[in-house]
């Protein structure tokens, strides 16, 4: 189980919500496979270096989203945290 500091999650919502009234409204979950479809507010749950949600507001070129990482699974503030294997 993934838990969220309950600010940190507001503090993405709210991001998300400026990001889509600033630069043309949400992005497309299915990367464009589905125009139109599932265009809508809500949070993507990524797992990659730690894990981590953002929102799916539109960004400017080269802004990055405000992302707020599990308490479980945190690069840096989990002391069990490891990063994952990567074949060479």
């Amino acid at each position: 189980m993934f838990t969220f500091p309950i600010p940190g999650v507001r503090k993405v919502v709210e991001r998300g919500i400026a990001d889509a009234a600033a630069n043309g409204g949400f992005r497309n979950p299915y990367y464009g496979t589905r125009p139109g479809e599932g265009e809508m507010p809500g949070l993507w749950l990524v797992g990659d270096e730690g894990a981590y949600i953002m929102s799916n507001g539109k960004l400017a070129e080269g802004e990055r989203p405000l992302v707020i990482y599990a308490e479980q699974c945190h690069p840096k503030g989990d002391s069990d945290w490891w990063p994952p294997f990567r074949w060479r």
